[in-house]
């Protein structure tokens, strides 16, 4: 409970009229040494009810999306028109502080709006990644293909059929025979939680954006130092026809499992073992709507151990379709519908040697609405349902409730 006293106080002090306690709060970023220095924040605190038997909003980082509390604050550097440092450093749920960006950036010509950045920089596969802040996401949730753990690890597998189809809906604490021994969450098909550390290059212009870049991880498992001699390359093409309007596509592929495990297989099964992801997405909006969906499938691979073996890579699929609507300009609405869903394989002891998808398929639908109680202070509320046919628990409705601030 004292883990929650901060954030209670947070969402009291921020609701107040602004003549009141608000007109203290800066409204605007930070600036420092003539412009040079910029620093913006944003404080997110979310009330909802506990969900120990479910984990459907469990995060890789292991707290419940719906119950949170996140401090973020970002800093940059620009000493010339041309070269920046940037950074950002998060704290969930007053659980210590995690460096989740730190990166130069650099336009090599005035010219040509291209960019080159190297350290732990923002993704370039997917849309909602880059958007996930409190202010942008029009809900509470994430969708379920950023933030839904599956249950495969980087650091443990199954040798059989049967071992993974065991772990159906276990991604919250999933445990496999081969690699570390101890229980531990799943991964997601990509996180929007952590960056990935490595170089990439982008181009915007009026009618085209483009992104590519060499990471240390992959979309599920980003990392800050490479561990398995592997390296990811992932990109995104999006073209903007008119305004309002955007349509994209990403890829990636890399090596996903852990360094020590995949060295322990090299008497067992010899070759790569990489996470391959295929993504669109489209945005449009206009007048007091934006509508946005995404559609992405991921691979993993995984070596052949026992019988009856896993042959082909394991597929996940999701998609999603959002949607807000202005009211007025401090009140909107917003809805999303979501799915994810599984390959299928089979085994020998489970499920009568019948194929079955080797994770819960799981369908979710969220809606609510906000409020601007400043220009920089919105307050949300939703209601989300969760179905899956796995699992201690197979449905859930959740409400929550969210105030955020950012600067």
């Amino acid at each position: 409970m004292r883990s929650w006293i901060l954030p209670i106080a947070l969402l009291v002090s921020l609701a107040v009229p602004s003549g009141a306690g608000a007109q203290g709060l800066p409204d605007r970023p930070v600036e420092l040494a003539g412009g040079a220095i910029r620093v913006t924040g944003d404080v997110t605190a979310t009330i909802g009810p506990r969900d120990e038997n479910a984990f459907f909003n469990y995060t890789d980082y292991e707290h419940n999306a719906l119950r949170m509390f996140r401090l973020s604050l970002t800093g940059a550097w620009r000493p010339t028109d041309r070269f920046a440092v940037l950074t950002e450093v998060r704290s969930e749920d007053v659980d210590g502080i995690q460096p989740y960006a730190l990166y130069v950036r650099v336009r090599p010509s005035k010219a040509i709006p291209l960019d080159i950045q190297a350290g732990r920089i923002p993704p370039v596969f997917g849309a909602f990644a880059r958007r996930s802040y409190g202010s942008d996401n029009p809900l509470i949730g994430y969708p379920l293909a950023y933030q839904y753990l599956t249950s495969l690890r980087p650091d443990a597998i199954p040798a059989s059929a049967d071992d993974l189809l065991a772990m159906r809906a276990r991604g919250w604490l999933a445990s496999y025979p081969v690699g570390s021994p101890a229980a531990a969450p799943g991964s997601p098909l990509v996180s929007a939680y952590r960056w990935d550390t490595g170089v990439e290059a982008h181009l915007d212009t009026q009618h085209m954006e483009a992104g590519v870049a060499v990471t240390a991880g992959t979309l599920s498992r980003p990392r800050v130092r490479d561990d398995n001699d592997g390296r990811q390359f992932s990109g995104r093409v999006a073209w903007k026809p008119i305004v309002g309007l955007v349509l994209g596509a990403s890829a990636a592929r890399g090596e996903w499992l852990n360094g020590s495990l995949k060295n322990g297989l090299v008497p067992y099964a010899r070759g790569g073992y990489p996470q391959t992801a295929f993504g669109l997405d489209a945005e449009y909006s206009r007048a007091h709507w934006i509508v946005r969906s995404e559609l992405i499938v991921s691979r993993w691979t995984l070596p052949s151990l026992s019988e009856p073996s896993i042959t082909a890579p394991l597929r996940a699929t999701s998609g999603f379709v959002e949607s807000r609507y202005r009211f007025t300009p401090r009140f909107f609405a917003a809805a999303r519908v979501d799915g994810l869903t599984f390959s299928r394989i089979a085994g020998r002891r489970l499920f009568g040697g019948v194929a079955t998808p080797w994770d819960a398929p799981v369908t979710r639908i969220e809606a609510g609405g906000g409020v601007y109680l400043e220009r920089n202070i919105t307050l949300r509320g939703v209601l989300q349902r969760d179905w899956r046919d796995a699992g201690r628990v197979h449905n859930r409705t959740y409400a929550s409730a969210q105030i955020s601030y950012w600067f």
